[in-house]
């Protein structure tokens, strides 16, 4: 099993086995963290489109990065 992997400003990042690296509209996907109160300092996978625009609650790509690694184990 071999996990795609992306570079950011020189950095060599591994992704999740199994997590899509796009989209389903076509845009790739960030790692961010989030600030919320409920979840803070939390780390997630978003589509880059939706969180450019800060959508909530619609179908692009959210999932929180701990629970992508329980879901591949």
């Amino acid at each position: 099993m071999s996990a795609s992997s992306s570079t950011t400003s020189g950095r060599r990042r591994v992704r999740t086995p199994g997590l899509p690296s796009k989209c389903w509209c076509g845009v790739g996907i960030t790692e961010l963290i989030s600030k919320a109160n409920q979840n803070p300092y939390r780390w997630y996978y978003r589509c880059i489109y939706a969180a450019s625009l800060r959508l909530e609650n619609d179908n692009y790509v959210f999932k929180w990065v701990d629970e992508a690694f329980t879901d591949e184990i």
